[in-house]
């Protein structure tokens, strides 16, 4: 086995560093030094969950603007026992009916606002301001 100026042999064959080359770094001098890289954050994954978000947004914002707009716009007529008797239903007959058509017009307002967030989670996958601003609206 080689030995170098500043390494003493041992007993049981350990390089030993004498106390003056101890401050040094063991890679830095080495002739076998390594090169160590740092591996990115996965940024596919957290990619991947912001699409899936952005889909589910934009289909929610769809059915609740169709349920809206079906609900706002629909009317029944219900014969009762004959063909003479009728009721017309309309949305706005029932208070609760109109409780229905405005909150699905807000829930389609608020995914209609949230979608240029749930688009800067897709451009940058490691910014924790837009998904916090999300989760705090959503619930």
């Amino acid at each position: 086995m080689k030995t170098d100026k500043s390494v003493k042999e041992t007993a049981i064959n350990m390089p030993e560093i004498k106390s003056d080359d101890k401050a040094k770094a063991p890679l830095l001098n080495s002739s076998k030094a390594i090169a160590v890289t740092v591996e990115q954050p996965n940024r596919g994954s957290k990619k991947g969950i912001a699409s899936g978000d952005f889909v589910l947004r934009l289909f929610a914002m769809g059915a609740a603007l169709g349920a809206a707009v079906t609900m706002g716009n629909n009317q029944q007529i219900l014969p009762f026992f004959t063909q003479f008797i009728q009721f017309l239903a309309q949305y706005n007959d029932i208070t609760t009916f109109v409780y229905f058509v405005t909150a699905n017009a807000a829930v389609a307002g608020y995914l209609f606002l949230s979608l240029p967030f749930s688009v800067i989670c897709i451009n940058r996958p490691l910014a924790t301001t837009p998904r916090l601003v999300l989760v705090i609206f959503d619930t």
